[in-house]
């Protein structure tokens, strides 16, 4: 499908900094299909496999029959994943997911720099095992970086969470073991630094599309998303 300049602008403005495994300075990932010159955007090749990923398994919110899915890979200690979550996400859910246009899927990415990224992800799963994933995502990412455990014991509280419960999930060795399985799947998918979103049309438990870096841009990432919306 030809590209207008309109859409150029727009494709551009949605590569946004995000945090990477090697700095905090701003790390631009194009979005498959945009190649970036100095100033400018570029039309480029598609590759020849778009990036696939099975989604089975990880939080999910919306209908499963929504025409397209989101998978957004995160670190809740990057501040690009924080303004993202506050400020862009909740305007997505209410225009796309709660209205059973999207189905958006959660995938952990801690960066090997962000020494708390780790303990959120996990504090985030064991919430989910009580039923309360999306509760916790929420008010992780709303605390700008205080994600000590007396920070994750606060908020189970608050949530109404069996803390005996909590506190145990938290210890057990297989959330490490799944955060090394997601950050080396992210990785051979080409993900290279947070927030990335996968952005396509639905097909049963598997995703596939393009990645993008998020942006705090609502128009132009709504703009991405009704490409893949039924006309």
């Amino acid at each position: 499908m030809p590209m207008t300049n309109r859409s150029l602008v727009l494709l551009a403005t949605l590569l946004l900094a995000a945090c990477s495994g090697t700095r905090e300075a701003p790390a631009p990932m194009p979005e498959a299909g945009v190649s970036l010159g100095v100033g400018t955007a570029r039309p480029a090749p598609p590759p020849a496999v778009a990036p696939r990923i099975a989604i089975a398994g990880p939080p999910v919110l919306g209908s499963p029959d929504a025409p397209v899915t989101i998978v957004e890979f995160m670190d809740y200690e990057c501040p690009f994943c924080q303004g993202y979550g506050q400020k862009v996400f909740p305007q997505l859910r209410q225009r796309y997911i709660d209205t059973g246009q999207v189905r958006y899927v959660a995938r952990d990415l801690p960066l090997p720099r962000h020494a708390r990224a780790r303990p959120a992800a996990i504090a985030a799963a064991c919430a989910g095992e009580q039923g309360r994933y999306w509760e916790m995502h929420e008010a992780l990412l709303a605390t700008a970086g205080q994600l000590r455990d007396e920070d994750f014991k606060a908020h189970a509280a608050r949530l109404g969470l069996d803390q005996a419960r909590f506190g145990a999930c938290r210890a057990e060795p297989r959330h490490q073991a799944r955060l090394d399985r997601d950050l080396a799947e992210a990785r051979a998918l080409g993900v290279a630094g947070t927030p990335t979103l996968l952005i396509g049309a639905s097909a049963g438990d598997v995703a596939q599309g393009r990645l993008t870096t998020t942006t705090q841009d609502w128009a132009a990432l709504e703009q991405l998303v009704g490409r893949y919306l039924p006309r």
